[in-house]
């Protein structure tokens, strides 16, 4: 699924854009971090709301680059039938488990290793979204990782703009949360 012909991939990593909801595009200065560092994939975990959102990633990085998993505000109906609810893959033998995330902000670690059984898995990296915070975490020996939300809004939830990168080789997993 994804070329791995580099000794080392940096992955740009969104959640939870909410757009149109809270406003109209990814702020632009992501985009151009994720360009700058020439990301070699962008990890999307969900809550596009538009597939609009989806499409101009995919127009801006190729739809080779643009990895994504549907989220629970995700209705459009084209999002529905692209994107599937999680993705599982290996890159330089690291398991990794990308999905969107389910229930409240608090104990969400506890929650995904409880549900999803992750205690009984081979998985080394799992990332996801929902809860609107960054979670940059060592469990168990797997890494959990958040990027937080791109569109923050003013209450008990969330009150930062964030996003966050992955840098990963046979021997190396180095994660990165941005604070806008």
């Amino acid at each position: 699924m994804l070329e791995t012909d580099k000794e080392e991939l940096l992955i740009g990593l969104l959640s939870d854009t909410h757009i149109p909801q809270r406003t109209n595009e990814i702020p632009q200065v992501i985009i151009d971090d994720f360009k700058k560092r020439n990301v070699d994939y962008v990890f999307h975990m969900g809550d596009f709301v538009s597939y609009k959102v989806y499409e101009a990633l995919i127009n801006t990085f190729g739809q080779k680059k643009v990895i994504a998993v549907l989220g629970n505000m995700d209705f459009d109906s084209k999002l529905k039938v692209t994107l599937p609810e999680k993705q599982e893959f290996e890159l330089f033998g690291h398991k990794i488990l990308m999905l969107h995330g389910m229930g409240g902000p608090n104990i969400i670690v506890k929650r995904l290793i409880k549900k999803l059984d992750l205690l009984n898995s081979d998985y080394n990296i799992v990332i996801f979204g929902h809860t609107h915070r960054p979670v940059n975490e060592i469990h168990h020996d797997i890494l959990f990782l958040n990027p937080g939300t791109t569109t923050p809004i003013d209450n008990k939830f969330t009150v930062i703009s964030s996003y966050g990168y992955l840098r990963i080789s046979k021997n190396k997993i180095e994660p990165e949360i941005i604070y806008l």
